[in-house]
């Protein structure tokens, strides 16, 4: 058994999360096996990439886990990842199934891995990748494919518990435009600093137009659907996209159709 302390950072804004949950939170890092450095970050307006670098600066030790402020640790979280990473050399510990770096990327970039950030317990004599200012969605997910290409991934199963409430980030909207700004800055930066997702962009942006597509159908406007089913279809034509299309373009040419 690995037994190296680990610095847990949790970004914390009264906005997001009621302070009952953060308690909650803590009482799940007072429950390690392991000694634990909590870092409760509580300036987390300018964004969640700024809060958890801010906690990589004042960590005083090796190895440093993030915690969201709404999310709950299973107890043997940090000596399980520990063991892990002893064992496989990896600089990088997420919750997840055994797999390789390959499929690691895919799964972050394009699969259904996605809730990673409360999970995170890296390295940083291995990482040295901080996350990305400026990304109101995805500077979690950029920072495991660095960190993982940087020093290797590995994963254990059951790790944490999420929980959703209507103050959450999560929970909050973001207006398409705004929406497709960051995920295109997101596929950009993954594009120059993961060689390994650069087979996958394609994908990735598939997905992107057509889930842009779905949204401006749902609120009604077609031809901007239709614009960019259309660009989905024109890089990869699958048959959810060309259906999508096909739908959009028929609402668009009969207005009647509510």
């Amino acid at each position: 058994m690995v037994s190296e302390p680990v610095s847990v950072v949790v970004p914390y804004s009264p906005t997001y999360t009621p302070e009952s949950m953060l308690e909650e939170a803590r009482e799940t890092v007072a429950d390690q096996t392991v000694p634990t450095e909590l870092i409760v970050i509580d300036d987390v307006d300018t964004g969640p990439a700024d809060a958890r670098n801010a906690g990589l600066d004042r960590a005083e030790t090796r190895y440093v886990a993030f915690l969201d402020a709404d999310d709950l640790w299973a107890p043997d979280k940090l000596d399980r990842q520990l063991d892990r990473m002893a064992e496989t050399g990896a600089g990088l510990c997420v919750q997840g199934s055994p797999t390789t770096l390959d499929d690691f990327v895919y799964d972050v970039f394009v699969g259904d891995l996605s809730a990673v950030t409360s999970s995170i317990l890296v390295d940083t004599e291995r990482v040295s990748v901080r996350f990305e200012t400026g990304l109101d969605r995805g500077e979690d997910l950029l920072y495991v494919l660095e960190a993982a290409t940087e020093a290797g991934v590995c994963c254990c199963p059951d790790l944490f518990s999420r929980r959703r409430h209507g103050r959450s980030m999560m929970a909050t909207e973001m207006a398409a435009d705004t929406y497709l700004g960051h995920a295109k800055r997101f596929g950009y930066l993954v594009s120059q600093r993961v060689p390994a997702a650069q087979p996958y962009l394609p994908i990735y942006y598939t997905q992107l137009y057509t889930d842009m597509g779905r949204a401006y159908h749902e609120d009604g406007d077609y031809e901007r659907a239709v614009t960019y089913f259309s660009r989905a279809v024109r890089i990869s034509p699958h048959p959810v996209s060309v259906l999508a299309l096909l739908r959009s373009a028929f609402y668009r040419a009969v207005p009647f159709v509510p």
